[in-house]
């Protein structure tokens, strides 16, 4: 397995190769940016500001325009207002008519000398009278429907607003001045500007993004926008977050507000959409992300041509490894043509023909080894040497009527003839517990029934095949390592639970600590060797790790002065149990 801190040669390389494409990618798009941003947003906030100083000069030209003419309606030398005040004193119809046609004739100069100028009459307030217009009027008119700008001298100024005339096609400024010569008239004279002249206005704004006009009193209503569903008509907008020289980002949500303030009071806003008035700049990255992507892909194809001329050299090297590994140690390496991989594999496939010598080696040793401990293990004891020596000894017993003596060589013959015999490695379970039986019987001989032991077993699992000498080596380990030779109880139970065999072998000895259990557990114990037939609990684990791996337990669980249990946990199964361990 690789150590955690293990790395892709590979991935290294992309990744050196990637950072150094980022890096002054990252130093020129920086660069690029903040000069394309200012560069940009200089041109387009003085495009605006341009624009909205064109437009405030020549509205306020307009209004210049409008106030000037009606001051010369309103004044005139007095000639205009003496015409009006005895049209409305005279009865006599001749002197109207005359005083009538000399007020629309001053009107008339007034059109002809200045042609932004378009309707003119005079309002009077107190009868709610058009008067001397020189256009139609429309109905109902009153100046208390006008949406108010800004105030004069005098005079107030309205607009944009439709016009008055019966024929309402167009947008529209307007004034009206009071006429103060008329005493105790409340008397206006009205003027609008041109036809169209708004729309002119308005068109002359040219931007090279989507700019929206909105136009605010003196007192911060919007009275006109293009933009109505953001800045509505009559809203109003605190002036005080107005900058005339530069843009808010605060007077509404989504949209830069770009302000001029008028001579009278009244302001032109510009707003434009924060997404808009960054359109280009994203354009800009757009283009720019692009030719970044395409010079990492470039980085990429760069770095797998290199990855290509490592990667077969690694591979080869790889190759030779695995074969090791699988002990395939007669292989022909395979040179790279590169010289400092191929001095490696020629290093490398010296040290493999070391290694092979050495397991060779070893191989021989091991085998001799082998020989010679089966050697020692078959000359250890002679089964039959034994038994001959056993069946002698229980006849001479038999003879001489000594019956305890001969019910004590019958069982150690049994329990012998088990232990040594050479059926197989794997029994029923009836044979098993019918050899421990035997074994009990004859400790609790030797020890003069001291002990009791109760054996409880399933009967429908006779037939379960298990390992052979399972269960002795547990019981061994209770009577000598639990009861200490004291008397005491032994119960073991075999059950069926969860489609599993349960083993159990509870002792009432003076129980076992975690570190009596792990020196019981260790191969060949001294402890072991000293009673019973010297196989301890590490034959038992290792039967249980052979015959199932993982799907077989052993759990011991001690406590001083209140006995051990063991327990073991099989699977069942019903195979002939004759069969021979593979």
């Amino acid at each position: 397995m690789l150590p955690k801190s293990s790395y892709s040669l590979k991935n290294r390389a992309y990744f050196f190769l990637i950072l150094s494409s980022i890096i002054p990618l990252s130093l020129i798009g920086y660069i690029s940016y903040v000069s394309m941003i200012s560069l940009l947003n200089t041109n387009i906030d003085d495009g605006i500001h341009s624009n909205m100083k064109q437009f405030q000069i020549s509205v306020d030209h307009v209004f210049s325009n409008l106030e000037d003419s009606a001051l010369q309606l309103a004044m005139y030398n007095g000639r205009v207002a003496d015409d009006i005040e005895t049209f409305i004193d005279t009865k006599d119809i001749m002197t109207k008519y005359e005083k009538k046609k000399a007020v629309i004739e001053s009107i008339s100069l007034i059109n002809a000398a200045k042609p932004d100028i378009g309707l003119i009459f005079f309002y009077y307030a107190n009868k709610n009278q058009v008067m001397f217009e020189n256009q139609s009027v429309d109905d109902g008119f009153s100046l208390e429907l006008l949406p108010q700008l800004a105030d004069g001298l005098n005079a107030n100024f309205y607009g944009p607003h439709m016009t008055v005339k019966r024929a309402k096609d167009m947008m529209v400024f307007s004034i009206a001045r009071k006429v103060n010569l008329i005493e105790g008239a409340d008397l206006y004279v009205y003027i609008e500007t041109s036809i169209k002249l708004f729309e002119d206005l308005l068109k002359s704004q040219r931007y090279k993004l989507d700019v929206s006009s909105i136009l605010l009193n003196d007192k911060g209503q919007v009275m006109y926008s293009q933009r109505p569903e953001d800045f509505a008509i009559g809203e109003r907008i605190d002036v005080k977050q107005l900058s005339s020289t530069g843009k808010s980002d605060s007077i509404k949500k989504g949209y830069y507000v770009f302000s001029q303030r008028g001579e009278l009071g009244w302001y032109i806003l510009s707003a434009v959409e924060t997404k808009a008035y960054s359109a280009d700049v994203k354009k800009w990255i757009g283009k720019f992300a692009l030719f970044a992507v395409l010079s990492i892909v470039i980085s990429i194809l760069l770095g797998l041509s290199i990855w290509r001329i490592v990667s077969r050299p690694l591979r080869t090297i790889n190759r030779e490894i695995m074969l090791l590994a699988h002990n395939k140690f007669n292989s022909k390496v395979k040179m790279t043509g590169i010289v400092e991989f191929d001095s490696l594999l020629v290093q490398f496939n010296d040290m493999k023909i070391k290694i092979s010598d050495l397991f060779k080696e070893l191989e021989e040793k091991e085998r001799k080894k082998r020989v010679v401990e089966v050697e020692k293990i078959l000359h250890q004891i002679n089964p039959h040497f034994l038994h001959n020596t056993l069946n002698t000894v229980q006849w001479l017993a038999r003879m001489n009527g000594q019956d305890e003596i001969d019910r004590l060589v019958a069982l150690f013959t049994r329990v012998l003839h088990y232990n040594l015999g050479k059926e197989g490695g794997i029994v029923s379970l009836n044979e098993e517990v019918e050899a421990l039986q035997n074994y009990v019987d004859l400790q609790r001989i030797r020890y003069a029934y001291h002990f009791d032991v109760q054996i409880v077993v399933d009967p429908t699992l006779g037939d379960v095949s298990i390992p052979r000498f399972i269960m002795q080596p547990i019981v061994e380990n209770a009577i000598y390592h639990g009861l200490k030779d004291e008397s005491g109880s032994i119960k073991i139970a075999v059950y069926e639970q969860d489609k599993q065999l349960i083993i159990t072998v509870e002792d009432s000895g003076e129980g076992m600590t975690d570190a009596d259990i792990a020196r019981m557990l260790e191969p060949q114990s001294e402890e072991h060797k000293k009673v019973g037939m010297g196989i301890g609990l590490s034959y038992v684990k290792y039967m249980l790790e052979v015959n199932y791996g993982q799907e077989a337990e052993m759990d011991i669980k001690g406590e001083k002065g209140k006995g051990t249990v063991f327990k073991l946990r099989l699977p069942i199964n019903r195979r002939e149990h004759k069969e021979e361990l593979q």
